[in-house]
């Protein structure tokens, strides 16, 4: 698989090359400028380690007939030798018109692990004609500095482990206070004793109000009714 990798992408820069000796006296009047993510003026621009960076590319078309954006290749180098390369990057095919007089904008993304350091990096765009010529132009070719990723203090696996934590604290903490809390004595109040005449009175009252349900006429004593003998 690599091998044939790397048979296609010699295939593509030998294609561009005869392109361009083939057709540099006629090659189109386009401008092209490249846009870094977070890029300050004057200044290397950084490519973060690890992660998309989406650069933009402007095409700008100042010739009378339109064109075509086929693809966007691109290389890593040392800095000091271009020829030298560190990697070849993903190739991004677009097939976009860029007509006449007009701007196109493509995006263009490089995302490749790599140690704190200067590179060289080279972009190269090839545009076709309406007479299906191929014409590879520049679109990058100096230095980058790759950076490591800025660490976020906002980390919500970081959040929640601290109040795990936390939270494992607090219950450690309530178990010892309750563990060595001194014990409270629940304090029992004692009724005084009934005198003989009370528990008398209670005794009749009870009788009397266990004796309101029944009805009257079973409350009556019955008669004796004496025999004649």
């Amino acid at each position: 698989m690599f091998g044939l990798k790397s048979t296609l992408k010699a295939l593509v820069c030998g294609a561009l090359f005869l392109a361009s000796v083939s057709a540099q006296d006629s090659a189109p009047n386009v401008a092209i400028s490249t846009e870094f993510p977070n890029a300050i003026a004057g200044l290397t621009p950084n490519i973060v380690s690890g992660e998309a960076n989406n650069l933009k590319v402007t095409f700008k078309n100042t010739g009378k007939t339109d064109l075509k954006v086929n693809l966007i290749v691109g290389t890593v180098a040392e800095s000091d030798d271009y020829n030298n390369i560190i990697r070849n990057l993903t190739a991004y095919r677009y097939g976009t018109t860029l007509k006449a007089d007009s701007t196109l904008i493509l995006p263009y993304s490089i995302k490749m692990e790599h140690a704190s350091r200067e590179v060289g990096l080279t972009l190269m765009a090839d545009l076709i004609d309406s007479h299906k010529n191929h014409f590879p132009v520049l679109v990058y070719n100096s230095t980058v500095n790759f950076t490591e990723p800025v660490q976020s203090w906002i980390d919500l696996q970081l959040i929640f482990l601290y109040v795990l934590i936390a939270g494992i604290f607090a219950a450690i903490g309530m178990f010892i206070k309750d563990a060595m809390a001194p014990e409270t004595k629940k304090t029992v109040k004692k009724t005084p004793a009934m005198t003989p005449e009370e528990r008398e009175a209670a005794l009749e009252k009870m009788k009397v109000l266990d004796e309101d349900w029944i009805p009257e006429h079973h409350k009556k004593s019955p008669r004796v009714v004496k025999r004649r003998s």
